[in-house]
């Protein structure tokens, strides 16, 4: 009897693993950059009702003084997911941000 119920455990468990794995399938890659003057350059991504997408990559470059900042997000906005490169103050500083993008 204990040995049926750890079959009967393990061939769950790898159920449940095929399942997961087999729940999200790769869609698509994306950039964003901005260079040397501040402000936002976004890219619309997937909407976020049947993709999942994350952060992947972060660059920056220049940014050698106090005032300078850089930075990547991807957020949801509305019914989509948008990938921001973001500067600064900024004289010559850049940003490049990658995001991956999954079908759920």
């Amino acid at each position: 009897m204990k040995n049926l119920l750890l079959k009967i455990a393990f061939a769950t468990i790898l159920t449940s693993i095929g399942s997961v794995a087999m729940a999200a399938s790769f869609d698509s890659w994306h950039t964003a950059e901005r260079s040397n003057t501040a402000g936002i350059t976004t890219k619309v991504l997937p909407p976020h009702s049947a993709h999942f997408c994350y952060l992947s990559r972060v660059v920056v470059e220049d940014t050698d003084t106090s005032n300078e900042e850089a930075e990547c997000n991807v957020v949801r906005s509305g019914t989509v997911w948008i990938l921001e490169a973001r500067l600064g103050k900024s004289s010559d500083a850049d940003v490049r941000c990658a995001a991956y993008c999954y079908n759920r």
